[in-house]
């Protein structure tokens, strides 16, 4: 039942109203001007002035000036937005449809992608300049192959969820990407159609040096205290001192914030000023030794130090390595790696051997930490940073040496260091920091890169104990006696500790060199961890699944093409972006492995550009280290034995590649370390680079003979999506 309600009354007249006023209540003639005090009546304006829009706050819309404006004592006339009609829709409304549209309808990596970049930049204009490249034709159509989208549902959740360790395309990597590919067809035409071989006819895909374009002009110092280096007190090869301050500002800005087996400051002190508390005359010539390798790429003439450098470091090291010290921990690691690129590696068994049972000595690894801090407590802040830097130093490169160089018979620390990592403070001491003399010379080229590599590394020693050191003899595959459980805990643990990397580790376009190498080192070690277990290495048409992973695609084939298509665009855009890359060889190991996965798939559409760009990386590498001679030799073995090469083609690579050598004939390098990943794990022997290397001519005649020199290799079975090999 309704309720009857009492009717209202008229407002009462006031005494300025006219008789024929109407009621509040009633609508059948608009309000009058006398009803104000009733309602407030909004005063609109078709378009605001450019200052109130700015402010947010009412305006009439007068000319010159509006009231808003006037108040507040505006002088000048007032500015008005091109007027705009009704059914006209803004720029920016337009930009967000178009967005939206785009976010609705494209592939589920590109929509992310998108949002990431939307979510980081307040400009509107900024965020469409910078997502407009990516809506176009992407060059991941280049370097992913056509079966890719079996595996995109899992690498569009690494994107999204892990975006520090496998960021979206960016548009620098994109442009550089886009000129190496254009170039690469552009250079030679007939190497697009991959039923068409090589002849001698056509044009060299590994060019020589061009020696006009000197990278001398561009080096200066690190430290200008170097200009006051007095070289002839340290050793007694005659090379000048200016000549030596630029070959150790080489070192340590290119390859130091990576290796850091000293304090650099302590280090550059007592270098200056002729001192031997923490520089020595076996670490100088150690130094000397390695730089002179790297600087040989800048200026041709040093390379007759090398083996001057080399006989002094060797002589040096013979006399003192029964001492144990950290100045000659420091140079036996630099000496190891300059046998290395030296083309003389089997003497770096010998060196892995003595730095650990040398750090071991000195307690540096597998100590208590209750002796450690008593220790800690009884040396100054300058021998504690020293401290740090040598065992940490010492840790990296040995855990660096297992794993990517997986040598048989390496010897591994059983234990990190206990000290704490460089920076850190060494466990509540009394004693002032050593923040105050480390920092300074950090912060122009040592970044953060190398306590982060400390963590890294540390993650690391368990999977090369497990995975290597472990292993039985005679070798069987890894995945025998190693459970997918453990890998992808390792895996699970690599990328969810890489989104907590500190802002100067995150790439971008200002990183410096270290920062990329960091995150190649990471994503080959991804791919050490995963390889086992893929169908190629297992030989099984069946992948396994990871399980704790949401996608339906998830398989260790899926995570390792993630961190494959991370190293493609990583690789070619270190060599392309900085000048370094022809001149360190601490990214080389990087080549090898996007080597190992594009060989037999050449299915993958780019196969062909990365063969020609990793061993074209080799040639410019031997212009300062011999060992590169071998590797690019091994990989074309690789691709004449997967069949991805005819003999007749992969004999026209070789001699085209052997044109350009730079160096002296290479059947006196020696290269143990690994070339064919997948065989090292069976037979490290013969997956060796120079096993390979010296192989080439028999794998050739092997093809000829058995009539496989012109076929490709079988196709990979495919395998049912819902069917997971479970033994």
């Amino acid at each position: 039942m309704s309720k009857r309600y009492r009717q209202l009354l008229p407002v009462p007249p006031s005494e300025n109203s006219p008789p024929n006023s109407q009621p509040s209540g009633s609508s059948s003639t608009p309000r009058s001007s006398s009803d104000e005090p009733l309602k407030r009546q909004r005063i609109g304006t078709q378009l605001a002035c450019n200052s109130c829009r700015k402010r947010k706050i009412r305006c009439d819309g007068r000319k010159p000036t509006c009231e808003a404006c006037r108040r507040r004592g505006e002088k000048k006339p007032c500015t008005y937005a091109e007027t705009r009609s009704s059914g006209q829709t803004s720029k920016e409304t337009e930009q967000i449809l178009g967005l939206f549209d785009i976010l609705k309808t494209a592939p589920e990596a590109q929509a992310i992608d998108i949002l990431r970049v939307v979510r980081s930049h307040t400009d509107l204009d900024t965020a469409v300049s910078i997502i407009q490249p990516r809506i176009t034709k992407n060059i991941s159509d280049h370097e992913r192959s056509p079966e890719h989208p079996r595996h995109l549902g899992l690498e569009a959740e690494l994107m999204a969820r892990h975006s520090l360790a496998f960021p979206a395309l960016q548009p620098l990597e994109s442009s550089i990407l886009k000129k190496s590919f254009s170039a690469s067809r552009t250079s030679s035409t007939t190497q697009n159609d991959e039923n068409t071989p090589m002849t001698n006819s056509d044009p060299n895909p590994f060019p020589a040096h061009d020696p006009t374009q000197s990278l001398a002009p561009a080096l200066s110092p690190c430290d200008e205290r170097l200009e006051e280096l007095n070289i002839g007190f340290w050793t007694s090869v005659p090379i000048a001192s200016n000549l030596a301050a630029k070959v150790i500002s080489l070192y340590l800005e290119t390859d130091h914030p990576l290796l850091g087996p000293f304090d650099p400051t302590l280090f550059m002190e007592d270098l200056v000023h002729c001192r031997t508390n923490y520089c020595s005359k076996l670490l100088v010539s150690a130094i000397m030794y390695w730089s002179c390798q790297m600087y040989s790429a800048v200026d041709s003439t040093v390379q007759s130090f090398i083996p001057q450098f080399c006989e002094e470091a060797e002589n040096r090291w013979s006399l003192e390595k029964a001492t144990d010290s950290l100045m000659n921990l420091a140079a036996t690691q630099l000496l190891g790696l300059a046998y290395l690129g030296n083309g003389k590696d089997h003497y770096v068994l010998t060196y892995v051997s003595e730095v650990n049972a040398m750090g071991a000595r000195m307690g540096l690894f597998g100590v208590e930490q209750s002796v450690a801090i008593s220790k800690a407590k009884q040396v100054s802040p300058e021998l504690q940073s020293a401290t740090s830097y040598a065992a940490w130093g010492t840790f990296n490169w040995i855990v660096l040496m297992a794993l990517f160089y997986q040598q048989p018979g390496l010897s591994y620390p059983e234990h990190p260091p206990i000290v704490p990592i460089p920076g850190q403070e060494w466990y509540h001491s009394p004693e002032p920091s050593p923040e105050s003399h480390q920092q300074t010379p950090q912060q122009t080229y040592m970044g953060d890169t190398f306590p982060v590599l400390c963590r890294f590394w540390r993650i690391m020693h368990e999977v090369t104990l497990k995975y290597y050191r472990d292993q039985p003899f005679p070798r069987e595959s890894l995945s025998s006696h190693i459970t997918l459980a453990f890998a992808e805990y390792k895996y699970r643990e690599l990328i969810a500790w890489a989104e907590t990397l500190p802002p100067s580790m995150v790439r971008s376009e200002q990183s410096p060199h270290h920062v990329l190498v960091f995150h190649i080192w990471l994503h080959v070690a991804i791919l050490c961890v995963l390889r086992p277990f893929t169908v190629r290495a297992r030989d099984s048409p069946k992948p396994l699944r990871l399980k704790t992973f949401p996608c339906k695609r998830s398989s260790p084939d899926a995570a390792y093409k993630a961190s494959v298509n991370q190293l493609k665009r990583l690789v070619v855009v270190y060599r392309e972006k900085y000048a370094c890359s022809s001149y360190t060889m601490l990214w080389h190991t990087a080549l090898i492995h996007v080597a190992n996965a594009i060989l037999g798939n050449t299915k993958d559409a780019a196969w062909r550009f990365y063969l020609f760009f990793c061993v074209e990386s080799y040639g410019e590498l031997r212009r300062s280290f011999r060992f590169a001679e071998t590797i690019g030799r091994s990989i074309l073995s690789m691709a004449l034995q997967q069949g991805d090469l005819s003999a007749d083609e992969a004999r026209t690579l070789m001699v085209q590649f052997e044109e350009n050598r730079l160096t002296s004939p290479s059947e006196d390098i020696r290269a143990t370390f690994m070339a064919d990943l997948n065989l090292a794990m069976t037979d490290p022997e013969e997956a060796s680079v120079e096993s390979l290397s010296d192989r080439f001519e028999d794998i050739a005649l092997f093809r000829e003979f058995t009539n496989a020199g012109d076929s490709s290799e079988d196709e990979p079975v495919e395998s049912d999506d819902d069917t997971w090999d479970t033994s």
